[in-house]
């Protein structure tokens, strides 16, 4: 059975069954046969009963184009009031009339209308009926272009592609162009003619195809831009990050997700284009300093800072985010600036959410925030700085207000020059000038209102001046129950790395240097050591060994600051790696030391040894034996006389200056010895001039005189 848009076949062709009055046993049909042909009409009953049979043309576009839309619906229009007039329009003199009428309306030719009509009978009674079939445009013979393309200047057939040609150009663009962004189009073809349009003669050598053997510079162009979108090209040469970050569709807004002010906290490091000198020798040049800014995303606020010669890291990022917490009245009395307390609404207020990149912030140092401070730290991708666009910008919106306003600023377009010009002559700035600078930068930067910024509805109707400032003050109403303070002590001790120190009798030794504190002190730590040392924690900056943080063992939320004592005042100013390394050289030194001290004990024993030798066998010379008892009894009375004798023989040798003296043997020693010629000294062994008696037999002679006359 049939019904209405069916097909069927007869014996003279395929028809379309367009509408049926089945009370009057009507039916209206028309030919599918291309031509002239409009509905007839016939007996219901002779068709009711027919089978249908499967359509054979082209279903309508399923993705049409905007000019196949365009031309639809302006076909549409012309045809719309006609088609309502069912069964009038089937009728050959009433469809006349009603198309005639309706040319003169719309100022078009009546054959237009009968091509829409037939088009839109024929095509199954739909609006997609309309759509032009540009796909079966243009003959297939002759190759897939069919012939088609302008006539060459040249008196040269115009190549014809083919389904091979086409398939060659997607492997030459896919392989050569899409993947890399130095192939350019025309290299792209030179590939192509290369591989696939190239032969060798009989010496071997590659000769390309004449032009109407191979296809053209402009068909390989026009296949590219047809098949290849805008988008798949950028995103093949130069990658999905680079397309996201530079060519993408910029609908949103990085407030988007952002529930206020203290909700995000932007932070990122950047080199500044300002050569900077030395503060010891303004001579002398010593680069271009790292800046840390930290910026809150909803207010454009920014609420930290840190400007110092580290590279970007973990050092610099930290001071950064402690600078949040810092006193704003010693920085300000450090650089010289004018204090005022509007200027830092959000001192010490820290956020929910720390932004950074895949850098410093993904660390695992960074886990200190979590775990201390219960803030959420969150890396964007990498080579992605458009998802913390405005902690970029900040940095583009510093250097425009101090680029004419310092010395030595080094755009980096200068870099990129030949023959560029060398600004850092004019460097004259210290860090600390610097510094002051870019203090006042930020200040009348968050002071700054911003034209361009899109304020909400309540803070038009609140008259908010758009300014970071204004903006954080109106915002932080409500907010400030979500957001939390914390101070610069409890900041840094969260921040810093934590290790274990032993409380001695010497002072806090942490990393092979010696700490003390008032509240150790009044404690009595350093007694209680002298008995039984114990651990305490402390928290350091590894980069400065000059003070450490101690936590109070009994009172963990209480922490002392910790100087170098007198014992370890010589690393001063040195960084705890510095430290470690002269401690391990002078560990190596160790057994240096030792050898040379038995070297030394050794030669003096050599020396000295034979000595008291031949004392004792003086001694044992004598023959008479007297107690020990007996040998001091007069010991005052010997001690006068060999001190008479000493001094009438340093008068001797005063008196002559010119008596030859042997030389002192030179010891073998590792190290030199100011005392050990003096050890080896053997002058008083000596025979006076005239005498036969050396000075301890002419003392001994005394002592036998002595004795006899008592």
């Amino acid at each position: 059975m049939l019904f209405q848009n069916d097909i069927f076949n007869l014996e003279d062709g395929s028809y379309r069954l367009l509408d049926t009055t089945v009370a009057a046993n009507r039916a209206w049909i028309i030919s599918l046969a291309a031509g002239n042909v409009w509905p007839q009409e016939i007996m219901w009953s002779s068709i009711a009963n027919l089978e249908p049979s499967p359509a054979d043309d082209a279903p309508p576009s399923s993705n049409p184009t905007f000019a196949q839309v365009a031309k639809r619906d302006a076909a549409w229009g012309r045809i719309e009031p006609l088609i309502a007039n069912v069964p009038g329009i089937y009728v050959a003199h009433i469809r006349g009339s009603l198309i005639e009428r309706r040319a003169v309306e719309l100022k078009c030719s009546e054959r237009t209308i009968h091509k829409d009509l037939r088009r839109f009978w024929q095509g199954g009674q739909t609006r997609n009926a309309l759509l032009p079939h540009y796909q079966f445009s243009g003959r297939k013979e002759g190759g897939h272009t069919a012939g088609r393309g302008r006539r060459p200047l040249l008196r040269v057939a115009t190549y014809q592609l083919e389904a091979e040609d086409l398939a060659r150009f997607h492997k030459i663009i896919k392989k050569h162009y899409v993947k890399d962004s130095r192939c350019t189009v025309t290299g792209a073809y030179q590939r192509l003619l290369d591989e696939h349009y190239a032969y060798l003669d009989g010496n071997n050598q590659r000769f390309i195809y004449s032009q109407e053997e191979r296809p053209t510079f402009r068909q390989f162009s026009y296949f590219l831009n047809r098949h290849y979108s805008i988008e798949v090209r950028i995103r093949g040469r130069e990658g999905d990050k680079d397309f996201e970050r530079n060519h993408r569709s910029n609908e949103g807004t990085v407030l988007a997700d952002c529930l206020g002010v203290g909700h995000f906290y932007e932070i990122d490091a950047t080199i500044v284009d300002v050569y900077i000198v030395s503060s010891i020798d303004i001579n002398k040049i010593i680069g271009k300093p790292t800046l840390y800014l930290i910026i809150d995303r909803q207010s454009r606020l920014i609420v930290g800072f840190y400007i110092g010669l580290e590279n970007a890291s973990w050092t610099g990022a930290k001071e950064a985010i402690a600078s949040i917490s810092a006193n704003k009245i010693a920085l300000c009395e450090y650089y010289g600036v004018t204090y005022n307390a509007e200027d830092w609404p959000a001192d010490k207020v820290f956020p929910k959410e720390f932004l950074g990149d895949r850098g410093e912030m993904i660390s695992g140092a960074s886990n200190q925030l979590t775990n201390g401070l219960q803030v959420t730290v969150t890396n964007t991708p990498g080579l992605r700085p458009d998802w913390k666009s405005l902690v970029e910008n900040s940095f583009k919106l510093i250097h425009e207000s101090l680029k004419d306003v310092v010395p030595a600023y080094d755009p980096p377009s200068n870099a990129m020059r030949r023959r560029g010009k060398q600004y850092e002559k004019d460097a004259c700035l210290t860090l600390h000038d610097f510094g002051k600078t870019l203090l006042l930068a930020i200040i009348a930067h968050n002071r700054k209102a911003m034209p361009n910024y899109k304020l909400s509805p309540r803070e038009i109707a609140d008259d908010v001046m758009p300014t970071p400032i204004a903006l954080w003050n109106h915002g932080i109403v409500e907010r400030s129950g979500l957001l939390t303070k914390y101070s610069e002590s409890v900041v840094r001790r969260e921040l810093l790395p934590t290790g274990e120190a032993v409380v001695t009798a010497e002072g806090i030794l942490f990393k092979d240097c010696f700490y003390s504190c008032p509240e150790a002190m009044e404690n009595g730590w350093l007694v209680r050591a002298r008995k039984s040392r114990f651990d305490v924690t402390v928290s350091f900056d590894s980069c400065l060994a000059d003070k450490i943080y101690v936590r109070n063992p009994n009172n963990k939320h209480q922490v002392f600051e910790a100087t170098l004592t007198t014992r370890s005042q010589q690393y001063r100013g040195f960084s705890f790696a510095e430290v470690k390394y002269f401690e391990s050289q002078k560990a190596l030194s160790a057994d240096a030391i030792e050898q040379n001290r038995r070297q030394v004990m050794a030669e003096f024993h050599h020396a000295a040894d034979p000595i008291t030798l031949q004392a004792r066998k003086k001694l044992k010379a004598e023959g008479r034996v007297t107690s020990r008892t007996a040998r001091r009894a007069d010991i005052k009375v010997d001690r006068q006389a060999e001190l008479r004798n000493e001094r009438q023989e340093r008068a001797t040798q005063a008196a002559s200056p010119a008596q030859s003296h042997s030389s002192p043997p030179i010891l073998n020693n590792i190290l030199p010895m100011p005392l050990r010629n003096s050890l080896t000294d053997t002058s008083h062994t000596q025979k006076f001039e005239g005498g036969e008696l050396t000075p301890q037999q002419r003392i001994q002679e005394m002592r036998r005189k002595m004795l006899n006359g008592r």
